[in-house]
């Protein structure tokens, strides 16, 4: 166990020490996550934002008592919350579908019928800026904070911006103005 927790220190300061942790306790993460999800793509994913987060958060690990909290359970905890979002995910999903079903649209295209090829198309005619945010927000499913953080914004702001972008996508994608406004 000491020897673990010097290289745990290690890896604070110089993240390619991170690399023994990650080949040590990958077998036992990605065998969890097998077990928990059936889709070998979505466990691939899993398993990648586990090691992830582990090492984007290793500055933050505490050291306890080993007896308490080893880091293989702070590791697995992480895989655990990354198999609940999975989960959550899916349920909103199957909810956002059912309402869709029980309460039919009018002929005219809703959001959940535009193809993305046709979103990715009025994209164009969306700032570079823009385009990342929507990427970035929707395709990439990131919470506002964490696009603050990659494009050195405030939360705040991201959100605000977001929400003006998807209105002029929301207009592309309607007709009601013409791209040159742009």
């Amino acid at each position: 166990m000491e020897a673990e927790k010097k290289i745990i220190l290690k890896a604070k300061k110089d993240i390619k020490a991170f690399d023994y942790l990650y080949r040590k306790y990958y077998p036992r993460i990605n065998n969890f996550v097998f077990h928990r999800v059936n889709d070998e793509a979505e466990k691939n994913d899993i398993v990648s934002n586990v090691f992830f987060k582990a090492m984007k958060r290793l500055p933050l690990y505490r050291f306890k008592d080993s007896r308490n909290c080893a880091f293989s359970s702070w590791l697995f905890k992480i895989a655990v919350n990354e198999i609940n979002q999975y989960y959550r995910n899916i349920k909103r999903e199957e909810k956002i579908k059912n309402n869709l079903k029980n309460n039919p649209q009018p002929v005219s295209q809703t959001d959940s019928e535009i193809d993305f090829d046709i979103i990715k198309e009025k994209m164009k005619y969306l700032s570079l800026y823009e385009q990342n945010l929507i990427s970035l927000r929707f395709f990439e499913k990131m919470k506002n904070k964490e696009i603050a953080q990659i494009l050195g914004k405030k939360e705040g702001n991201i959100k605000v911006q977001v929400h003006r972008t998807i209105n002029k996508l929301r207009k592309l994608l309607g007709g009601e103005i013409n791209h040159e406004e742009f």
